[in-house]
């Protein structure tokens, strides 16, 4: 089994779209833990809306590929579209941060928002 951390946002419909989100993402990954939610600034583009961020932790036998390829299911079956971030809207974003001890996005691993949520689960 490899231990995952992953990345969850949004600034749109924030509060329903993370719920749906974790419930997909709990019948996906059984045992998923979330971090609580942290409001932040928008990070590499140019949005006024605010957005919600947790960190989830799970164990999975699935190969990091496959980890993705799930995430990026949930995030189009809640109606991300490329489209989205141009407008300054991020429906819902789905980031698999670390696979197996790999940091696989070390830029997010700076932000003070992951570094808290791992920490708090890291305690739990």
């Amino acid at each position: 089994m490899k231990k995952c951390f992953i990345g969850l946002g949004s600034n749109e419909r924030t509060a329903a779209q993370l719920l749906a989100a974790q419930s997909d993402l709990r019948r996906s990954f059984p045992g998923i833990v979330f971090s609580r939610l942290v409001r932040t600034a928008p990070v590499g583009f140019d949005s006024p809306r605010m957005f919600y961020n947790q960190v989830a932790c799970f164990t999975t036998p699935l190969t990091a590929s496959q980890v993705r390829e799930c995430l990026k299911k949930i995030e189009r079956d809640h109606g991300r579209t490329p489209d989205d971030k141009a407008r300054g809207i991020v429906k819902i974003d789905i980031d698999l941060l670390c696979y197996d001890g790999e940091v696989l996005k070390p830029q997010d691993w700076q932000r003070g928002d992951v570094r808290e949520g791992v920490a708090e689960l890291a305690s739990s």
